[in-house]
């Protein structure tokens, strides 16, 4: 249950660190995604809501896989360790790759 609460911080720590990083009054011209995107400045508190919306679904998901996960590993070990050494391997000769 320590891993759910850590993964509740971590979300925190980013919509934290969200509303500090995009500014309530920029111009269009200034703001990054507008410029790419083509979208109205107006539509800027929607997207930050559409984006808290996501990352509360996105923190519920996690903590109900989670319980799951801690399960898989407690009947699983070997399986457990396998697969976390299969995954460090992979994403270590991607990120050589990259």
């Amino acid at each position: 249950m320590a891993e759910a609460t850590s993964l509740r911080d971590e979300l925190k720590t980013l919509r934290e660190e969200l509303a500090r990083k995009v500014p309530r009054e920029q111009p269009a011209s200034v703001d990054p995604l507008s410029t790419r995107t083509g979208d109205d400045p107006a539509s800027e508190p929607q997207a930050m809501a559409d984006l808290t919306e996501h990352l509360d679904e996105l923190g519920k998901a996690l903590s109900e896989h989670t319980g799951g996960i801690e399960e898989f590993v407690k009947e699983r070990p070997l399986v457990s360790v396998l697969a976390a050494f299969a995954l460090g391997i992979a994403v270590g000769r991607l990120l050589r790759k990259a």
